[in-house]
Protein backbone atom coordinates (compact mmCIF):
# COMPACT_ATOMS: atom_id res chain seq x y z
CA UNK A 1 0.00 0.00 0.00
CA UNK A 2 1.43 3.54 -1.06
CA UNK A 3 1.61 6.20 1.52
CA UNK A 4 -0.65 9.33 1.16
CA UNK A 5 2.86 11.29 0.67
CA UNK A 6 4.14 9.14 -1.41
CA UNK A 7 4.83 9.89 -4.87
CA UNK A 8 2.65 6.92 -6.48
CA UNK A 9 -0.03 7.59 -3.81
CA UNK A 10 -3.55 7.38 -5.80
CA UNK A 11 -5.93 10.11 -4.45
CA UNK A 12 -9.03 9.04 -2.64
CA UNK A 13 -12.07 8.39 -5.06
CA UNK A 14 -15.46 10.41 -4.21
CA UNK A 15 -18.62 8.18 -4.43
CA UNK A 16 -19.54 6.53 -8.13
CA UNK A 17 -21.42 9.19 -10.25
CA UNK A 18 -20.02 12.22 -8.10
CA UNK A 19 -18.83 15.37 -9.64
CA UNK A 20 -15.75 17.40 -8.37
CA UNK A 21 -15.08 21.38 -8.93
CA UNK A 22 -12.11 22.60 -9.80
CA UNK A 23 -10.71 23.45 -7.22
CA UNK A 24 -12.06 20.17 -5.18
CA UNK A 25 -9.74 18.53 -8.24
CA UNK A 26 -6.49 20.43 -7.83
CA UNK A 27 -6.91 20.12 -4.10
CA UNK A 28 -7.00 16.41 -4.27
CA UNK A 29 -4.86 15.63 -6.47
CA UNK A 30 -1.92 18.60 -5.59
CA UNK A 31 -2.34 20.47 -8.68
CA UNK A 32 -2.72 23.78 -10.01
CA UNK A 33 -5.54 25.42 -11.50
CA UNK A 34 -3.35 26.62 -14.98
CA UNK A 35 -2.15 22.38 -14.88
CA UNK A 36 -6.02 21.25 -15.14
CA UNK A 37 -6.71 24.17 -17.32
CA UNK A 38 -4.00 22.75 -19.50
CA UNK A 39 -5.62 19.25 -19.55
CA UNK A 40 -8.94 20.26 -20.48
CA UNK A 41 -7.36 22.52 -23.39
CA UNK A 42 -5.65 19.24 -24.50
CA UNK A 43 -8.58 17.11 -24.67
CA UNK A 44 -6.84 15.22 -21.44
CA UNK A 45 -9.74 15.48 -19.62
CA UNK A 46 -13.45 16.59 -20.23
CA UNK A 47 -14.93 19.84 -17.69
CA UNK A 48 -18.73 20.60 -17.37
CA UNK A 49 -19.65 23.75 -17.73
CA UNK A 50 -19.51 27.36 -19.23
CA UNK A 51 -16.14 28.58 -17.52
CA UNK A 52 -13.22 27.19 -15.04
CA UNK A 53 -14.94 28.75 -11.92
CA UNK A 54 -18.35 26.52 -12.60
CA UNK A 55 -16.41 23.58 -13.94
CA UNK A 56 -17.32 20.26 -12.76
CA UNK A 57 -15.11 17.22 -13.41
CA UNK A 58 -16.17 13.14 -13.38
CA UNK A 59 -15.32 11.38 -10.19
CA UNK A 60 -13.09 9.42 -12.62
CA UNK A 61 -11.12 12.25 -13.36
CA UNK A 62 -9.43 12.45 -10.36
CA UNK A 63 -7.16 8.87 -11.25
CA UNK A 64 -6.79 10.74 -14.57
CA UNK A 65 -5.39 13.25 -13.68
CA UNK A 66 -3.20 11.46 -10.68
CA UNK A 67 -1.82 9.35 -13.78
CA UNK A 68 -1.38 12.29 -15.96
CA UNK A 69 0.76 13.37 -13.32
CA UNK A 70 2.53 10.61 -12.83
CA UNK A 71 3.35 10.51 -16.75
CA UNK A 72 4.56 13.77 -16.64
CA UNK A 73 6.96 13.30 -13.76
CA UNK A 74 8.21 9.93 -14.98
CA UNK A 75 8.61 10.39 -18.33
CA UNK A 76 9.22 14.20 -18.42
CA UNK A 77 6.51 14.36 -20.82
CA UNK A 78 5.09 18.11 -21.60
CA UNK A 79 1.34 18.64 -21.74
CA UNK A 80 0.83 17.56 -25.74
CA UNK A 81 2.98 13.86 -24.70
CA UNK A 82 0.51 13.75 -21.25
CA UNK A 83 -2.56 13.81 -23.65
CA UNK A 84 -1.47 11.68 -26.48
CA UNK A 85 0.04 9.01 -23.71
CA UNK A 86 -3.53 9.39 -22.08
CA UNK A 87 -5.59 8.80 -25.58
CA UNK A 88 -2.98 5.47 -26.45
CA UNK A 89 -3.88 3.64 -22.64
CA UNK A 90 -7.36 4.34 -23.22
CA UNK A 91 -7.12 2.65 -26.92
CA UNK A 92 -5.04 -0.07 -25.25
CA UNK A 93 -7.63 -0.62 -22.34
CA UNK A 94 -10.14 -0.81 -25.33
CA UNK A 95 -8.49 -3.15 -27.21
CA UNK A 96 -7.46 -5.22 -24.69
CA UNK A 97 -11.58 -5.36 -23.01
CA UNK A 98 -12.34 -6.17 -26.93
CA UNK A 99 -9.89 -8.98 -26.68
CA UNK A 100 -11.04 -10.18 -23.27
CA UNK A 101 -14.90 -10.06 -24.52
CA UNK A 102 -14.04 -12.25 -27.64
CA UNK A 103 -11.60 -14.79 -25.96
CA UNK A 104 -15.25 -15.54 -23.49
CA UNK A 105 -17.68 -16.24 -26.73
CA UNK A 106 -15.30 -18.86 -27.46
Amino acid sequence: MTEKGSPNHIPEIVEAGATVTLDELCLSCKVEQEWILELVEHGAIEAFGHSGSDWQFSHVTIVRVAKAKRLERDLALNMPGVALALELLDEIDGLRARLKAAEGRR
